[in-house]
């Protein structure tokens, strides 16, 4: 079953080079000819060409440098899921207009959106062990649940990153004191979202009316050169001060 895993797992890597050579423009003959046999009756490699397809328009569409840097963060962290899916999560978040809103007044509320699923993203060939079950269930906005799932992931081992999808997901059942426990536990840690964490704890400080606490991460965020939000962060300082 393993070895299984391990041919099928390569054999989708190998597609994965392939259609990113072709929208490149960096075949060689002898890649072009395969590219377009599998383009032709491979219903896998279609499948994954239509994806890249999805992914490169929406680059083309996409140039806002927050874009870039987010998607450079998620290149550069540790994990072996595979990278074109965790930047797919991110583009579907971006093109369906959560990530960079242009707001007025003082909605907070506003600010408080969605983070995709960049650390576990569920495809159908996965072993439906207990971290695909807590993150599929984070994927189908089923919080509650996924909540439970990570809980007993907790109880095995404790992980920041488990912790911080944890306190998404209570976000998104509007339990803010509970989620804001668990970032100020996270605040002290350095891992894979120290910047989404002090960007969320920012955003439930100011939810719960904290606006003193909420400002002050905000400028440690500034004062630390962080990448993530940073145009919004500028704008909620704005209102601030």
């Amino acid at each position: 079953m393993y070895e299984k895993t391990k041919r099928v797992s390569r054999k989708m890597s190998d597609y994965q080079n392939l259609i990113q050579k072709y929208f490149a423009k960096n075949l060689n003959v002898n890649e072009r000819a395969l590219f377009d046999s599998l383009k032709s009756n491979n219903e896998e490699f279609i499948a994954l060409f239509n994806e890249h397809k999805k992914m490169h328009a929406a680059f083309q569409i996409i140039e806002d440098k927050e874009v870039s840097d987010l998607i450079n963060s998620i290149e550069n962290k540790k994990g072996t899921k595979n990278i074109f899916l965790k930047i797919a999560a991110v583009l579907t978040v971006f093109i369906s207009g959560y990530y960079f809103l242009f707001y007025s007044g003082n909605n907070f509320d506003s600010y408080l959106d969605e983070y995709p699923n960049v650390h576990f993203p569920i495809t159908r060939s996965e072993t439906e062990n207990d971290i695909y079950k807590a993150f599929s269930a984070y994927e189908q906005k089923d919080y509650k649940l996924a909540i439970e799932k990570f809980d007993n992931l907790l109880l095995k081992e404790t992980t920041p990153e488990i912790k911080f999808y944890k306190a998404m997901a209570l976000l998104s059942i509007d339990k803010k004191e509970q989620a804001l426990s668990i970032l100020k536990e996270l605040q002290n840690f350095d891992f894979d979202y120290s910047e989404e964490t002090l960007w969320y704890l920012s955003i439930t400080h100011l939810l719960l009316d904290e606006k003193k606490s909420a400002k002050s991460t905000l400028e440690l965020m500034d004062k630390q050169q962080m990448k993530f939000k940073k145009s919004q962060r500028q704008e909620l300082l704005n209102k601030l001060n």
